[in-house]
């Protein structure tokens, strides 16, 4: 057929199909099976009928619900599967759909009470399969698809889908492609919208409470009971509850990944699917029973008995918690604390100054509190921040750095998160309240496990999903977490490089086979997969190390990151590639795979590099840096006052840039690496360009990742400040984005650290005196934790649930105590009063630290001067005062006193330090407020270390004379602090159980005794 008659066929096709097909759906039919013939398989022909404009006429069929006879039921089926033939074909035709208003119908014909079943899964399909070709296009028809399918009526319709008894093929079709959609669509949100702020959940969170979770959950049980799995107890008194066996064709990975995803970060949601009806019926809990009167009791083994494990679910209290969880871990401080002179560790270790050093020694003036007598005040400075650290990179080798390099390492050593935890245990006993719910481990994770050994790839993989989600929030007991790393890890690791052909849960996307679309399907989850599970874990990174798992990540982002063939897909969009390869992800489905593939395996390598030294070189000497800085390349050039060279390879879309600057983050913790081959690689000026970025996320990471750029022994801190990084990271520090601001900050604090004098000005002037006041005197206490106790109490007071039995299932499958514990975790999951306060201590604990590493150095007191003079002598020291007090106040007739942040009151401690350092008129100053300096003298029994030190440190450096300073002077200084109870609290410091802060304590009270003895 010559093209002027193919082109005649489309017109006559079209004409039949514009005019009247309402009136005569005979004629209609007829003509939408010759469409889909002449389409099906047809390039050239989709061209052409695209062209013609095939489409409009096709979305007025699909979505004509004016007959509902079996011959339009029919034609609407046709039409439908011609829309998805289109689909097929990739991103251009795509847009065409959208243009044409093809969504609407599409959501519309998901309603299995509507729909014909047929009808059904070709939608299904059909949105699937634009969800899989269009993950990095820039028209973001994802987002689109997500934000049509999260409404009440669209979630009742999934739920319908999902909750269908008959074992029909086509119903188990449809089944899988709803759990594969909700996998797909879920947390989709739109850059900039309200939603992708990684906090909110909104689309879990309508999961849940439309029943989808729930119905899941069942689909679940179904395929465990036909695995004859049930086990035989006399407990089980839900019987009803059990489901029907899954059928022959049913298929479990897609039901496990839409669980996955629905339970990520939650406790809430994980506890409700592992207390889901069916879930208890087939494996019933001895909680289930009536609790005892005095079930109430916090007392450990007093829970249920058996092999338990113990949820502690803490009351929203944030003494010292001030991490923050966007989106990504691998962008923020709290996954990669940067290399940080500033941030105070551990002092347990050997690193203090000898006791020599400290006696009367005339080489020990109290210019800085870190001073060394052999190594001068800057290298002096690190020894108590960055020294004692007795973590695993304690022995690391920095490639013959002075000590002030190794010591900074040390100091980078000390992980937020870890450091974090440690404080939530330290405080349990002080002010914060707990719940201790001992429940009996489900005995579905080890269900899961065995699906892990025994199951196909696919099904391997989504299992390990959903135990890596338990995991993550805490909900697999110590016995089962080492067997996840003996059973389950090695899997996953071997999975990495696995085809993966065993399984078919698709049906193939365009000219992607089947068996092709699960390997690609395997090679980009299981990275991704694997980031989560080793993220914070020195154990499991240590058994996905010795599995291999760097060597593999690297080969596969070394196979990525090549050119794609010329054969594979090349005609999706009508055009073949060409030599260069310029087509943009999402127009072509291998380089979407080739882009998710990257994304994952970055992730990864960024998991791994987070503590030890030691995988980071071994990643380093893979080869991969060149790919790194390749994966910083955007789609667009970024505008930037240096012409950046960054020329090499394909640009890569938003996801991959942001997992390009988590693993760079990672990898610049090391002192040696950062100074090696971070920078023979040419990272800094890439890196910079990403911080004008269009997209938030990608903004986020470029910023985090600076912070380990911009300190003073980093050799690319000047070429970036020549490239006028500090405008741009002040500007980011006024973002309305919360982890931007907090990101751009904590670099602004390392960046004034031992900086230029004109450096550090410009950094104050561009944030501005009013903004960082506000930044610093913001209240930041909170009263959420009584809004939980009264949301609690009404819950467990209330037998009946209002809001119905799908919305939550466990107001009567949980025991009482249980109940109670899940309504708090509702209540904290719906407020984001916690949140914002945990954003306001972050923010500004790093607002105290840039005033702190702000006067120190060797222009302290040309900076102390400038502080006072800006922001006002008096008001100053009022802030920090006032940080130091405790909130009192009033709670349904109770007084309440609540201790400040323990990061609040470090950062103000160490201020107090610094300026105690500075010249005569500053100690005066210091010394003259009483008030603050009885508060602070009342610390000495702080849970955290680093106050006491920061106390002892108060008073070497107040109590220090200087070589032109009268006796008298610090004689008057050493005779008001012993009036203000600085002796006794020194006293009982003595016997402090640090070593490090014993040795302080034996300074400052030597010290004191020049007015007399001490005791």
């Amino acid at each position: 057929m010559t093209h002027s008659e193919e082109e005649s066929t489309a017109l006559a096709l079209l004409s039949q199909l514009s005019v009247s097909p309402f009136s005569q759906p005979q004629n209609t039919l007829s003509a939408l099976k010759r469409l889909k013939h002449e389409l099906i398989g047809h390039e050239q022909k989709k061209e052409l009928f695209v062209r013609l404009g095939i489409v409009p006429p096709l979305v007025r069929i699909l979505e004509g619900t004016g007959n509902a006879d079996e011959v339009w039921s029919n034609a609407r089926l046709e039409a439908g599967i011609a829309v998805g033939s289109l689909a097929y074909g990739g991103e251009n035709y795509i847009s065409h759909l959208f243009d044409s208003q093809a969504l609407p119908p599409l959501i519309a014909s998901l309603d299995p009470a509507s729909s014909p079943p047929k009808l059904v899964l070709s939608s299904l399909r059909t949105l699937n399969t634009i969800l899989d070709t269009s993950a990095f296009s820039a028209t973001c028809p994802s987002y689109t698809i997500a934000a049509a399918l999260y409404t009440p009526e669209v979630l009742n319709s999934l739920y319908k889908i999902l909750s269908q008894q008959s074992p029909a093929a086509l119903v188990q079709q449809q089944i899988s492609l709803t759990a594969s959609l909700i996998a797909k669509s879920c947390g989709r949100y739109a850059p900039g919208s309200s939603d992708n702020s990684g906090c909110h959940s909104t689309h879990q969170k309508l999961l849940v409470e439309a029943g989808v979770l729930g119905a899941l959950s069942a689909r679940l049980g179904g395929h465990i009971v036909a695995e004859k799995s049930i086990p035989k107890n006399p407990k089980n008194t839900h019987s009803s509850d059990i489901p029907p066996p899954a059928p022959p064709g049913a298929k479990l990975a897609p039901i496990l990944d839409a669980i996955s995803v629905i339970i990520k970060d939650s406790r809430l949601r994980s506890l409700e699917f592992l207390f889901s009806p069916s879930i208890i019926a087939i494996f019933p809990l001895p909680t289930n029973e009536p609790s005892p009167p005095d079930a109430t009791s916090n007392k450990p083994g007093e829970g249920a008995v058996g092999s338990t494990s113990s949820i502690t679910l803490p009351q929203p209290q944030l003494a010292s918690n001030s991490i923050i969880q966007p989106p990504d871990l691998l962008i923020t401080p709290s996954a990669f604390p940067p290399l940080s002179a500033a941030s105070v560790v551990s002092p347990t270790s050997s690193g203090h100054v000898p006791e020599s050093s400290m006696h009367g020694n005339s080489n020990f003036p109290a210019l800085s509190p870190f001073y060394n007598p052999q190594a001068g005040v800057a290298d002096s400075q690190a020894a108590l921040l960055g020294g004692g650290h007795t973590g695993d990179d304690s022995e690391s080798s920095t490639g013959g750095d002075t000590p002030l390099r190794q010591r900074a390492e040390i100091a980078d050593l000390e992980d937020r998160i870890t450091r974090s935890a440690a404080l939530t245990a330290t405080e349990g006993g002080s002010n914060r309240s707990e719940v201790d719910l001992e429940i009996e481990e489900s005995p579905i994770l080890p269900w899961l496990i065995s699906q892990v050994r025994s199951g196909d790839s696919i099904t391997r993989l989504m299992a390990i999903s959903v135990l890596t989600n338990l995991f993550k929030v805490e909900l697999v007991s110590k016995k089962l977490v080492q067997l996840l790393i003996l059973l389950v890890l090695p899997v996953l690791v071997r999975l990495l490089t696995e085809e993966g052909k065993e399984s078919r849960i698709n049906a193939g996307v365009g000219s992607v086979d089947s068996e092709t679309w699960t390997s690609w399907t395997i090679q980009e989850k299981a990275p991704a997969i694997l980031a989560r599970l080793v993220m914070d874990s020195t154990e499991m990174q240590k058994a996905a190390v010795d599995a291999g798992a760097i060597k593999k990540l690297a080969a596969i982002l070394k196979k990525a990151n090549e050119l794609p063939s010329s054969t594979m897909n090349g005609h999706q969009n009508g055009n073949s590639h060409d030599s260069n390869h310029t087509e943009k992800p999402g127009s072509n489905l291998e380089i979407t795979h080739r882009m998710k593939v990257k994304e994952g395996g970055l992730k990864c390598l960024a998991s791994l590099a987070l503590f030890k030294d030691e995988y980071r070189k071994a990643i380093i000497e893979t080869g991969v840096v060149p790919i790194l800085v390749s994966s910083m390349k955007p789609l667009e050039p970024i505008p930037t006052p240096v012409p950046q060279q960054n020329t090499v390879g394909q640009g890569n879309p938003p996801a991959v840039l942001t997992a390009a600057c988590g693993a760079i983050r990672a990898l610049s913790r090391s002192v040696s690496i950062l100074r090696t081959s971070l920078i023979d690689a040419g990272i800094a000026l890439p890196l910079f360009a990403l911080l004008r970025h269009d997209d938030i996320e990608v903004r986020i990471a470029s910023t985090a990742a600076v912070c380990n750029l911009v300190l003073d022994f980093s050799p690319m801190r000047r070429p970036i400040l020549e490239a006028g990084v500090l405008d741009v990271l002040c500007s980011h520090a006024k973002s309305e984005n919360a982890a931007l601001r907090l990101n751009a900050l904590w670099a602004l604090k390392h960046l004034v650290l031992e900086a230029e004098t004109e450096v550090k000005r410009k950094c104050f002037e561009g944030l501005g005196v009013d903004w960082l006041l506000g930044v610093i005197s913001r209240d930041v206490y909170g009263d959420e934790d009584g809004e939980d106790d009264e949301m609690a109490e009404s819950e467990d007071g209330n037998g009946d649930d209002t809001e119905g039995e799908r919305t939550r299932p466990w107001a009567r499958r949980f025991p009482p105590k249980a109940t109670a514990v899940m309504a708090q975790l509702e209540r904290r999951e719906r407020d984001d009063s916690l949140r914002r306060r945990k954003e306001d201590i972050a923010l500004q604990e790093q607002g105290l630290d840039f005033l702190r590493n702000w006067i120190c150095g060797k222009d302290r007191n040309l900076m102390i001067d400038h502080l006072f003079e800006s922001m006002g002598k008096d008001r100053v020291f009022e802030i920090l005062e006032d940080k130091l007090k405790h909130k009192r106040y009033v709670r349904r007739g109770e007084l309440i006193s609540e201790s400040p942040p323990g990061e609040i009151v470090t950062s103000v401690v160490y201020i107090l330090v610094h300026l105690a350092t500075g010249s005569l008129p500053h100690k005066r100053a210091l010394v003259q407020r009483v008030d603050l300096l009885r508060t602070l003298s009342a610390l000495w029994n702080h849970r955290l270390p680093h106050v006491r030190s920061g106390l002892a440190w108060v008073v070497i450096n107040l109590t220090w004379r200087d070589e032109h300073e009268d006796i008298e002077e610090v004689c008057t200084r050493a005779r008001e602090l012993i009036r203000l109870g600085f002796d006794k609290s020194l006293e009982s410091m003595s016997q402090d159980s640090e070593l490090d802060i014993r040795e302080r304590v034996k300074t400052a009270r030597h010290q004191l005794n020049i007015v007399g003895p001490v005791d």
